[in-house]
């Protein structure tokens, strides 16, 4: 910049420095922390916000505060509809293309309810820059062409089927669970003057009436530079801002002198109104549903009743031994499977509790449960007395949870039984959950830096003093800069503190409620009106031929195309620009002398203030008929009585036990609770209760915990391993929450799609080293959960405790929702290597590019799937379908091709079929030289954001070892060597030779559509093999 020009952005006020951990509260270094500058625009309100860290990913988000009076989505829609063009970049495509030859997989965005955000995260410092004036002017100054609202937004075709993008996306979610329950409970709590009153996605109706007017006007009074603040995160150099905040084009940032500034009046709606509804939800199991309660919170300027909330409520659900854990979910008869607990990032904050997996008993099943408790009553067998009542007391309660009001009174009993217990006698409960949540916050900003900053710290700041009674035009950030000061100072509060807490905003405050009823009938119905929508929409259409012509027209214009040229002036990074990782070292120490099994241990050291352990115990061989007991066995594990024997030393004991004794589960969950961040004990690396991965011939234990506290916890883990009881009632509990998710589970298409595909691919020959995962699925567990809850009830559990201690003593001997829309998964197996094979040096395979084939998917996958690129437009502008993707997997060596939110899964499919052939004859058409450079810079971020982190470290160091490398740096250089080599003869070869089968009806594969139950098949796709879930589900045996 000149020495006589104006800078365009000027700093404003004094650096903030946001903690990072304990560490830098102790320090009593104001400037400990992330050094966090704000610039303001010279004329405008418009802040760029610098915060200044450790991670090798730079991140650009640009927040645009945004409120909704209705529920058209108008937010939502305008997010949308701002990537097709803008007044200097008019070309469709060029922004994501853009981020995509600059070390990154693209651009994104979310809608809230308060805000937008638009997003990218890239590898380099001047990548960022690259991108972020194009960005701007992307969302200051979007073309919004008419026919982009068309596809984008909401269409309906010659058939009167409602198509676009916005609109198949919300007709997913509208009538889902979670999202209904969600804005039905901010709907009773707020006003209308409120945002959070209304829906910011938008209601499928509501859409089909918004037009492309709407949303501009929307677009010019929101989407001024006045309104827009910049948030970038990483490694920035301290001449960032000198070098490329001040080089924005001053054109693409002037304001229009619109400023959306305003008080927004969060208070609850007037006395008398409706505080308590219940909603029904279209479900194939009416077995359970949820019921959500919410409270209004502090101010956001209360700060530290902000985190003594966040510390109470970490005491109240955040450990299974957590009082209202025990209450209504750790228990024979179970009131929830979980509950969830937050205090919302809204302006006024807001407590929310979820209590999800709620037995659901209509009154016609009553009489039936009554009668079957008293047949039960008496079937205990090895119960005791006192845990038979207990059962009958809970068997009771769950006919009535969804009585008006029946759950709040026994949630308002046990909040009542807490105060007056002063939580059940511990005077420290709350020193103790302080400082469990300052762990766990310092474990957030290691493992996720990134939302730590933008979302919880940044995000409500800007937020708040955008909407805040005070417009002022300043931003205040930093609101939470020193919130571990704060914890520190809440350990020392005296108990009396913390039970007027619990009285001013949960006992005494109002709360509100909503009971979400699954509904057998519902979805049929819905059906049913789609169905009449679309004859109501034939019937408007005065020329079909015109109709079709003006979508088809629409569609053409609304593809991206950009060419050649233009991808060859895209601004790109300095190729010396040299990318990062977390600095670690990996080592291999060979023991001199085998323990047990064990010859070598893996260590990886790292600048973290954690230390991670990992127990891998081989589990490859586990006998055929216990694999199906694995479930229930790694939720038990670390859940259960533990009986130590005489001669161990327990926690802090300084002498060894004289006497075996028996540790309460709830006694050890504390314990572990208060040393370690993070337990699990898993089949693979996955905390998914259902579910395997790559590693599931592995059953991993493993803890994070601070030095101070890593070996204690890593003693309590071994015992826990070695010394668990599976108890009768841990045994019925951890059963019956497990099937209740099961329930949510087949509520939710990816899962359903992603089940049913393993179930047919992945006991072919050469994949038996998968059968665990086969055995994990939902579809065998439902059966196998059933029948462990009938014979728990019943007092028959020695022949599974039998079982899970068989599972138990291996490891010692080894170590001393609703369905809205059609979705579809073609899959082919993949015969290619994908890592070293070990037959020959790593330097000779690598030299000879043994794994060129696979790295030329995955680049090719890169090229095809990403925003505006032959996918996307084969599929999403069409309105067939919001998405389609290819992608290797190398743990269960298939190819697969997924079609996902569908709404017109026999076009979409169709369409890509038609795609693939076109590639063929036209591939210089759809795949050019320039693509190759932008298909490396895809996949050299992917690499660095896979090890931006020290538990991804871990992670990738733990998959290396696995597959022959002997580093995270050796396989860097295997992946860096194999991208660079990758030519377009390459990517030709491997489309031809994998990708195109799928186009090819005699090709073998899988060809596999989840639709709702209640739609057919569609000709066009066929001939296919019809069957329902629980006719896959009964292939798998179910004799335990």
């Amino acid at each position: 910049m000149d020495n006589n020009e104006k800078p365009l952005f000027i700093k404003d006020g004094d650096d903030v420095f946001i903690q990072r951990n304990s560490n830098d509260s102790e320090s009593n270094n104001p400037t400990d922390g992330f050094r966090t500058s704000v610039y303001k625009h010279f004329e405008s309100n418009m802040r760029v916000v610098v915060c200044r860290t450790s991670s090798p990913v730079f991140t650009l988000n640009i927040y645009v505060p945004t409120a909704s009076t209705n529920d058209k989505g108008i937010p939502h829609t305008l997010e949308h509809l701002v990537f097709s063009g803008s007044k200097r970049y008019p070309t469709r495509g060029y922004m994501d293309a853009l981020a995509a030859h600059n070390y990154s997989v693209g651009i994104n965005a979310w809608t809230s309810v308060d805000h937008t955000c638009y997003t990218l995260a890239a590898a380099a410092e001047d990548a960022v820059a690259n991108v972020l004036p194009v960005f701007l002017d992307h969302i200051l100054n979007p073309l919004l062409h008419n026919e982009n609202f068309v596809t984008e937004v909401y269409h309906y075709d010659e058939t009167g089927k409602e198509k676009g993008v916005v609109f198949s996306e919300m007709s997913l979610y509208e009538n889902n669970e979670v999202v209904r329950g969600y804005y039905r409970l901010n709907g009773l709590m707020y006003n209308s003057s409120a945002t959070y009153m209304h829906c910011n996605g938008g209601r499928t109706g509501d859409i089909s009436k918004l037009t492309n007017e709407e949303i501009t006007d929307y677009h010019r009074k929101y989407y001024d530079a006045n309104n827009v603040t910049v948030v970038l995160t990483g490694t920035f150099s301290d001449e960032f801002e000198e070098t490329y905040l001040q080089a924005i084009p001053p054109d693409i940032v002037q304001s229009r002198g619109c400023d959306s500034r305003a008080f927004m009046d969060c208070s609850p709606r007037r006395d008398g109104h409706l505080r308590h509804d219940s909603l029904r939800f279209p479900s194939s199991n009416a077995s359970s549903g949820t019921i959500n309660f919410g409270w209004h919170g502090p101010e956001h300027q209360d700060v530290e009743t902000r985190v003594a909330l966040k510390i109470l409520i970490e005491y109240l659900v955040g450990t299974s031994s957590g009082p209202l854990n025990l209450r209504f979910v750790e228990r024979s008869s179970p009131l929830a499977s979980s509950v969830r607990m937050s205090l919302e990032n809204s302006i006024n904050k807001a407590i929310t509790l979820w209590f999800s997996g709620v037995p659901y008993a209509p009154q016609s099943a009553n009489n039936n449960n009554n009668n079957n408790n008293n047949n039960n009553d008496n079937g205990q067998g090895d119960a005791s007395k006192e845990d038979r009542m207990e059962h009958a007391k809970g068997s009771e309660e769950t006919l009535h949870l969804f009585e008006e009001r029946y759950l709040e009174n026994i949630l308002a009993s046990e909040l009542k039984r807490i105060y007056d217990s002063r939580f059940d006698g511990d005077e420290l409960a709350l020193e103790k959950a302080a400082k469990r949540m300052a762990n766990l916050l310092t474990a957030s900003v290691e493992d996720k830096q990134i939302d730590f900053l933008q979302r919880a710290q940044l995000a409500p700041d800007i937020v708040a003093s955008h909407f805040s009674s005070e417009p002022d035009g300043k931003l205040h950030i930093g609101s939470l800069a020193r919130q571990f000061d704060v914890i520190t100072e809440l350990t020392k509060r005296p108990v009396e503190y913390w039970l007027a807490l619990l009285k001013k905003w949960l006992i005494d405050g109002t709360v509100y409620s909503v009971a979400m009823i699954p509904d057998l009938e519902l979805g049929s119905k819905l059906e049913t009106e789609r169905k009449e929508k679309e004859q109501a929409n034939v019937a408007k259409i005065v020329d079909k031929d015109a109709h079709a012509t003006f979508i088809k027209t629409a569609v053409e214009k609304s593809k991206s195309n950009i060419s050649d040229e233009m991808k060859r002036g895209m601004a790109k990074p300095d190729p010396s620009s040299k990318t990062a990782t977390l600095p670690h070292k990996q080592n291999l120490v060979v023991l001199d002398k085998a323990i047990g099994p064990v010859t070598a241990v893996q260590t990886i050291n790292a600048d973290t203030g954690f230390v991670e352990a990992q127990i891998q115990i081989p589990i490859g061989d586990i006998p055929e008929e216990l694999r199906v007991y694995l479930v229930l066995f790694q939720d038990v594990l670390l859940d259960t009585d533990l009986v130590l024997p005489a001669g161990v030393i327990y926690d802090n004991d300084k002498e060894a036990l004289k006497d075996e004794k028996r540790i309460q589960y709830s006694e050890f969950a504390s314990k572990m609770a208060d040393l370690a961040t993070l337990r699990n004990a898993c089949v693979g690396r996955g905390l998914e209760q259902i579910s395997s991965n790559a590693l599931d011939s592995f059953f991993v234990v493993g803890f994070s915990a601070t030095c101070n506290n890593y070996l204690l916890a890593l003693r309590l883990t071994i015992q826990g391993i070695m010394f668990s009881e599976f108890t009768p009632d841990r045994i019925l509990t951890c059963a019956q929450n497990i099937l209740t998710s099961i329930v949510k589970r087949k509520r939710t298409a990816d899962s359903i799609l992603l089940a049913v595909e393993s179930h047919f691919t992945d006991v072919l020959p050469g994949n038996e080293q998968l059968s665990n995962k086969r055995h994990m699925s939902f579809l065998a567990q439902e059966a196998v959960l059933t029948n462990i809850i009938e014979k728990a009830k019943s007092g028959k559990v020695d022949e599974i405790i039998r079982k899970l201690k068989d599972i138990q003593n291996i490891l010692v001997q080894a170590t001393v929702e609703s369905l809205q829309t059609s979705l579809a998964l073609f899959s082919r197996k993949l015969d290619i290597p994908f890592y070293p094979t070990g037959k020959r040096s790593f330097n000779d395979e690598l030299t000879d590019l043994i794994s060129l084939d696979y790295f030329a998917l995955q680049m090719l996958s890169a090229l095809i799937v990403r925003a505006d690129a032959p996918l996307s437009n084969a599929v999403r502008s069409k309105g067939y379908s919001y998405g389609a993707r290819v992608y290797a997997a190398p743990s269960s060596r298939k190819l697969l091709l997924q079609v996902y939110q569908a709404p017109d899964v026999a076009k979409a499919i169709g369409a890509i079929k038609q795609l693939f052939v076109d590639m063929q004859k036209n591939w210089d058409s759809y795949i050019s030289d320039s693509d190759i450079s932008q298909g490396r810079s895809i996949m050299k971020y992917r690499m660095v954001a896979s090890q931006s982190t020290t538990k991804m470290i871990l992670a990738q160091s733990v998959i290396n070892s696995i597959h022959g490398f002997d580093s995270v740096e050796q396989y860097n250089t295997w992946c860096n060597t194999h991208i660079a080599a990758v030519k377009m003869s390459d990517l030709r070869r491997v489309f031809e030779k994998y990708v195109l089968g799928f186009a090819d009806s005699d090709c073998p594969m899988l060809r596999l559509v989840v639709t709702p139950s209640n739609v057919e098949i569609p000709a066009e796709l066929g001939p296919y093999e019809k069957k329902t879930l629980e006719e896959i589900s009964a292939t798998y045996k179910t004799d335990n």
